[in-house]
């Protein structure tokens, strides 16, 4: 039997469809590439919620149906195992780069924004253990 991963780290946050898990927020592509996002705080991926998916909702992009803000949950950790796996399972969605606390707005410096690779995400969340 495999020992739990108790290591932690401070938490990170992310963005979920509460009906289909691997339902993409709809984000423009960074650097020609979908990005995951994560949050440093559940509170600024509130905020990024509001900002990019209006109350009325945004178009399902495979049905043309509506989903309303309210269809978005926060999901969050502090544990390094299930973040790994979180980014493990967001590269196996099709997210081909992570970004962490992306800007708000797509005025407010995301062409200048560089996402993360696997790699480099998970480097990110290991260097960051407590």
């Amino acid at each position: 039997m495999t020992q739990p991963n108790n290591r932690r780290r401070p938490p990170l946050y992310w963005l979920k469809h509460k009906h289909v898990d691997d339902m993409p927020l709809p984000f423009p592509p960074v650097g020609g590439m979908r990005p995951f996002c994560f949050f440093r705080s559940s509170e600024y991926a509130r905020e990024f919620l509001h900002q990019w998916v209006p109350l009325q909702g945004i178009m399902n992009p495979w049905t043309g149906d509506r989903m309303p803000r309210d269809l978005w949950s926060i999901d969050g950790d502090d544990n390094v195992g299930r973040l790994l796996a979180k980014c493990d399972e967001a590269s196996q969605e099709g997210y081909e780069g992570f970004l962490i606390d992306p800007p708000l707005t797509a005025f407010q410096g995301l062409g200048s924004v560089i996402p993360l690779t696997l790699s480099g995400i998970k480097s990110e969340i290991e260097a960051q253990m407590d």
